[in-house]
């Protein structure tokens, strides 16, 4: 698979599964059974990531997916549900940017050569 189509779904599995986290904490702050919605998007997630495994390098997927998810349901538990966090959780935020940008070190080099 190549970058920008890797990309492009590991940025759809990220958003697909940010959406369905939001439902299910939602639905379990408001004690209704909304959260169904949330399993369903859950159930396309692995529909897409069985598409890229199917010619994609696993480690390098999942990296990418947990680093993104993680940014993603931060700015979503920040910015719509008013959560906190601590000073180590934002370096440890940092650090999940940091491992993004490792990842794909090689293809940003060559994108700026």
């Amino acid at each position: 698979m190549h970058g920008k189509t890797l990309w492009s779904m590991i940025l759809l599995i990220a958003i697909l599964e940010t959406a369905a986290m939001g439902i299910i904490e939602d639905s379990a702050n408001k004690h209704n059974n909304y959260f169904i919605v949330g399993v369903v998007i859950y159930s396309i997630v692995a529909y897409v990531l069985y598409t890229i495994l199917k010619s994609g390098n696993v480690a390098i997927t999942n990296a990418l997916w947990n680093a993104t998810t993680v940014v993603f349901v931060t700015l979503m538990g920040v910015f719509y549900f008013n959560e906190s966090f601590t000073y180590y959780q934002y370096i440890g935020l940092a650090f999940a940017i940091l491992a993004i940008i490792f990842i794909e070190m090689d293809n940003l080099i060559k994108l700026f050569h």
